[in-house]
């Protein structure tokens, strides 16, 4: 059952064994297998149901209905761009669906450092097989490889770079130009992208869960010193709060993402020992370039990714630093907005749309910053990239520079606020002069993650092993909030695996 916001026509209490808040990567693989276990389940989603037939390639019509703030919600300086779903799905909706699995040294890592007890890549591996059983992951095949892909590729292959092919939740895929980050249209049982909306997320419902979409939370609600349900709005259909919902349950699952996550719990003001809640943030950040070529590209059709190149990302010899590259391309607006320059100079440029291929360097990042709120509650993301990752973002743009020369560039822009026209391999000088500079060149982040980390010891961490909270029974985190550091690659099949851990973990000990 799915009850939209604006359909509630009065105040409404809910009573469950369990409230998940979100409904992504994270909450919708909660909600099923706590379902399934024979719990009752209440899913809040703060954002809308979709219908993916529904889903249009125009970007001013999806952008605000696929991402938090239209895809402008950003850091608090404005220095880094990050991309957040919103809507039944989360971020699976507008995902470019690699399916990378958890690397063994990062969880060695948090084992080493932070205690996180049974939690080997033997541990996760059963939490991994049903994840991807269900979403159907599979090879990405040498014949699904668009032009963007074949163009990097060449160019990593002439360069001896590591590149392998990899995996996606795609089923047949009917090769779509450019709507992946749009969502697809083609999206359900079989077919399309496998996201959430159309994969957990029924299955939660046939086990009897309730969703309540247009429903944000507002905060836990706690009695006695224990966890005792989730107080939300109902929201009209022009975004207002129009009713309170309120669902009382013995376990509440915070699955929002790593910023709303934080941000619940800084609101609901909930007890943390150590004073960790909303610090540890990483953003993998990533920064783009573009190469121009003779040849057209048409860069934006077909399947977006189909491989990155991790020849600079060695977590057997160091779990803490690296980066990989990956194809990078969007339709249209995104691409304009992303572009630098102005007026007719900007312009020339978007004449050249379908000759244009881009790569970014994403960033295994060292640096942390942190989630606070403001005096309305709503999230405040402060996050300052270190000397040593600003060094990394710069070594890895001139290893894109070096590559799409090699793939036949005839000309790289950077994305500087003034435009950066590197005409050749020996003008890398310059960006080692201009380096990365905070509001200076474009910096995007889509893996927020770290706000809640889980580790041994209250100190140094918010919740345990299994994403219960040190200092208050019955509440569960189970989104990439988790993450002790930064996890090096795509995450989405990690928080998949670690919403599956945590969900068993209370159904075995949570029954009624």
């Amino acid at each position: 059952m799915i009850v939209r916001g604006h359909d509630v026509s009065a105040d409404v209490t809910e009573t469950a064994d369990v409230c998940v808040v979100g409904s992504g990567a994270g909450g919708a693989v909660a909600a099923k297998e706590l379902a399934e276990a024979g719990l009752s389940v209440v899913v809040l989603e703060a954002g809308s149901y979709h219908n993916p037939a529904e889903f249009s390639r125009s970007e001013p019509e999806m952008l605000p209905r696929l991402f938090w703030d239209s895809g402008m919600r950003a850091t608090h300086d404005g220095s880094v761009l990050v991309y957040q779903g919103l809507g039944v799905g989360g971020s699976t909706v507008h995902n470019l669906c690699f399916a990378v699995p958890t690397p063994g040294p990062i969880l060695e890592k948090w084992q080493a450092e932070f205690g996180v007890r049974d939690l080997s890549l033997a541990d996760l591996t059963p939490s991994l097989e049903r994840v991807e059983s269900i979403l159907g992951v599979r090879p990405i095949l040498e014949e699904q490889l668009n032009s963007l892909n074949h163009v990097i590729r060449r160019g990593s292959q002439a360069l001896g770079w590591r590149g392998p092919l990899q995996r996606h939740n795609r089923s047949s895929c009917p090769g779509c130009s450019g709507g992946c980050v749009l969502g697809c249209r083609y999206s359900g049982p079989g077919t399309g992208k496998q996201s959430m909306a159309v994969t957990y997320i029924p299955q939660a419902l046939k086990a009897g869960a309730r969703l309540y979409s247009d429903c944000p939370a507002r905060f836990v609600i706690l009695e006695n010193g224990r966890v005792a349900g989730v107080a939300a709005n109902a929201l009209s259909r022009d975004g207002k709060p129009a009713h309170q919902l309120t669902v009382r349950s013995r376990a509440v699952v915070l699955a929002a993402g790593a910023v709303n996550s934080a941000q619940l719990w800084l609101n609901s003001r909930l007890p943390d020992p150590g004073g960790q809640a909303g610090h540890n943030l990483h953003l993998h950040p990533s920064v783009f370039i573009a190469g121009i070529f003779d040849e057209e590209i048409d860069a934006y059709q077909g399947i977006p990714h189909s491989f990155f190149i991790d020849q600079f990302l060695d977590l057997e010899r160091d779990p803490d630093s690296g980066y990989i590259l990956i194809p990078i391309f969007g339709p249209p607006v995104l691409v304009a907005a992303s572009l630098p320059s102005f007026g007719r100079e900007h312009r020339e440029l978007m004449r050249q749309y379908r000759h244009i291929c881009a790569i970014l360097v994403l960033l295994h990042d060292r640096s942390s910053g942190r989630v606070t709120v403001d005096r309305q509650g709503d999230p405040v993301m402060r996050y300052s990239l270190s000397h040593a990752d600003r060094e990394l973002l710069v070594e890895g743009l001139e290893h894109c520079v070096q590559l799409l020369f090699a793939a036949g560039a005839r000309e790289i822009i950077v994305p500087y606020t003034r435009q950066v026209a590197i005409k050749g391999p020996g003008d890398l000088d310059v960006i080692r002069r201009r380096g990365i500079v905070e509001n200076d060149i474009l910096i995007a982040s889509s893996h927020p993650q770290g706000t809640l980390r889980m580790g041994i010891d209250p100190r140094h961490s918010v919740v345990d092993s299994y994403g219960e909270a040190h200092a208050l029974p019955g509440l569960f985190v189970a989104d990439s909030s988790l993450f002790p550091t930064s996890i090096a690659v795509p995450p989405a099949l990690t928080i998949a695996a670690l919403a599956d851990r945590v969900a068993h973990h209370i159904a075995g000990n949570w029954l009624p």
